[in-house]
């Protein structure tokens, strides 16, 4: 079939099937570690979702709050936690210390130990990214939920633009 280099509009229906093996671990609960670091990405500084730009203090505000939110989460964006006790010290300090040392000049000058890693996995601000619970978890938009591609890119997306239907459901 050919195609021409300009398509209109379409949809694109596709089942996302994914298995992954997580390592034993303990049941989530939120160490107190990370209930500070959460508390002032949200509480404190406030910070938006990256993704619709809702805020805590904005949550009950349906102009600042289009996507319907009822929560503010943090997401563990570099290292997922459940898979902590997967994750090579060795592949971590080779292909993830360099960027955080450039990012963060000063902060990260030397490579991690074991428990500093786990710590920066559970708890580092820098690991965690502040998304209101519909872009976190739910099925069509949320970052469980939906490739990268598609993801990444819904903070970009014209506002007169519909680009997944029945977000609210």
């Amino acid at each position: 079939m050919k195609r021409s280099a300009i398509s209109g509009t379409h949809a694109v229906d596709r089942m996302l099937k994914e298995e992954v093996f997580y390592p034993a671990h303990d049941a989530r609960k939120e160490s107190p570690a990370y209930a500070k670091a959460h508390k002032h990405l949200v509480k404190e500084l406030d910070l938006p979702c990256l993704v619709c730009g809702v805020r805590n203090s904005t949550l009950k505000d349906p102009a600042h709050n289009k996507a319907g939110a009822k929560d503010m989460e943090t997401h563990h964006h570099v290292v997922e936690w459940a898979l902590q006790n997967a994750i090579d010290l060795n592949k971590f300090n080779e292909r993830i210390w360099p960027a955080l040392k450039n990012k963060h000049p000063g902060k990260y000058e030397q490579p991690f130990g074991q428990q500093e890693m786990l710590d920066f996995i559970d708890h580092s601000e820098d690991n965690l990214w502040v998304l209101c619970d519909v872009h976190h978890r739910h099925s069509l938009v949320g970052i469980h939920s939906i490739t990268a591609p598609i993801w990444g890119a819904q903070d970009l997306i014209r506002d007169d633009f519909t680009y997944i239907s029945q977000v609210k459901k």
